[in-house]
């Protein structure tokens, strides 16, 4: 092609490309000057064509940013392996000062040109103005960079919310009375806690009302999560504001739901937690509860003649808190025998799924038991947390798992 017709051809290419805001350019390595260079660069650099040079090019930009093969290369690294043909293509985003003093970003990309031997001479590209793109990638960059720092400050602070459930777990006592006289009565506690995320909405507290009595409490929040835990927080305070009722499970839940219908009640999202509240006479194994729609807690007894295992329902079935206004709980009873346990649990544990969709469920959580059920208790939580993993094929709970046995020991 003559050059009369090379350049005929590149103006008009050049002058397609400029309807986008770039400007097309030919580079001769060596003459060390443009063959040719678009119109726009002027609206771009503020020199015309006959003006801009590549020393002058080269002058203009304050920094550089090679993408592609290029990216973690030096200048002179780039410029060697472009000319001798290693790289075929140059892609940078350069950001220069124009004549008048403004800053501006623009992408340089060019591919090499070569004579009949082979050999690189120069290269075709194309300048174009991508100071918006830039400055849109910036606020999205410093956007991405606030909200890393603000998910790592809020990561910092549930692990941080997850240590305080974890220590209110901790300072729970495991026995009750904590000095019991030797051959007298008393209650050990074994717990597990296992939240499906950061935060749990399962939660228990053990509470003595006197020298021989202790109120246990276990309840299930809707839900996991931050939002569950934040109910469980208020429920915990609620524990604390109703202290002189605490020795009445039907009067305590009663209350509690009123307060937690006043909190949550009024708003569009359904809130509600279930739970059972009981109070454990140590000394004659008499035992008191109510139970605000939660599952159903067992009685372990060992060695039992009939069956190993009873089921509590407390009367007829009650509503979950936060459900029903001014509902009035009721108070039932049983003889928790020496050597004898409660199993408290909530509904992660039973309501785990396998691969196929089928629940874990109550019946076989109770055959489980029953076949395991021995004198010594202590094993007996982490066998049936096994089970449901063996069943589910998973080490994971979708839901939060809370479980507490209160074993009767006489001796």
């Amino acid at each position: 092609m003559h050059s009369s017709e090379f350049r005929k051809s590149i103006g008009d290419f050049s002058r397609a490309i400029e309807q986008g805001r770039a400007a097309v350019y030919r580079r001769n390595f060596d003459s060390r000057a443009y063959e040719y260079m678009g119109r726009y660069i002027k609206e771009l650099t503020g020199y015309d064509q006959t003006e801009l040079t590549p020393e002058l090019w080269d002058s203009l930009i304050v920094h550089t940013e090679r993408k592609g093969e290029l990216a973690d290369l030096g200048l002179e690294e780039a410029n060697r392996r472009v000319r001798s043909g290693q790289v075929e293509r140059w892609q940078a985003d350069v950001q220069i000062r124009t004549r008048s003093g403004e800053t501006r970003w623009v992408t340089d990309m060019s591919t090499v040109l070569r004579d009949a031997g082979g050999q690189c001479f120069g290269c075709l590209g194309v300048l174009q103005d991508i100071t918006e793109r830039k400055a849109a990638e910036q606020r999205l960059a410093r956007l991405s960079e606030e909200l890393r720092r603000r998910n790592e400050q809020m990561e910092a602070e549930l692990a941080m919310a997850r240590e305080v459930q974890m220590a209110l777990l901790r300072g729970m006592p495991e026995r009750f009375p904590q000095g019991a006289v030797p051959g007298a009565p008393w209650l050990s506690f074994l717990k597990r806690y296992m939240p499906a995320e950061m935060l749990a909405g399962d939660f228990m507290e053990i509470l003595p009302t006197s020298g021989h009595e202790v109120g246990v409490f276990i309840g299930d929040v809707m839900g996991h999560g931050v939002r569950a835990a934040l109910v469980t927080t208020f429920l915990r305070g609620l524990m604390e504001e109703l202290v002189p009722v605490i020795s009445d499970p039907g009067r305590l839940v009663s209350k509690m739901n009123q307060s937690f219908r006043s909190v949550f009640g009024k708003g569009d999202d359904l809130v509600f937690a279930t739970a059972i509240y009981l109070v454990v006479d140590v000394q004659t194994g008499r035992t008191r509860f109510a139970n605000a729609g939660h599952a159903k807690m067992l009685h372990l007894r060992p060695g039992a003649p009939d069956s190993p295992i009873l089921k509590h329902p407390a009367g007829s079935s009650q509503p979950a808190l936060g459900l029903i206004d001014d509902y009035s709980y009721r108070t039932s009873e049983l003889s928790l025998g020496g050597g004898e346990s409660i199993l408290l649990y909530t509904d992660g544990l039973f309501e785990a799924c396998d691969g196929g969709g089928e629940m874990y469920g109550r019946e076989r959580m109770t055959d489980f038991l029953e076949q395991h059920l021995g004198p010594d208790t202590d094993p007996l939580l982490d066998a049936l947390i096994g089970d449901v993993r063996r069943f589910t094929g998973t080490e994971t709970f979708e839901d939060d798992v809370c479980l507490l046995n209160i074993h009767r020991c006489l001796a």
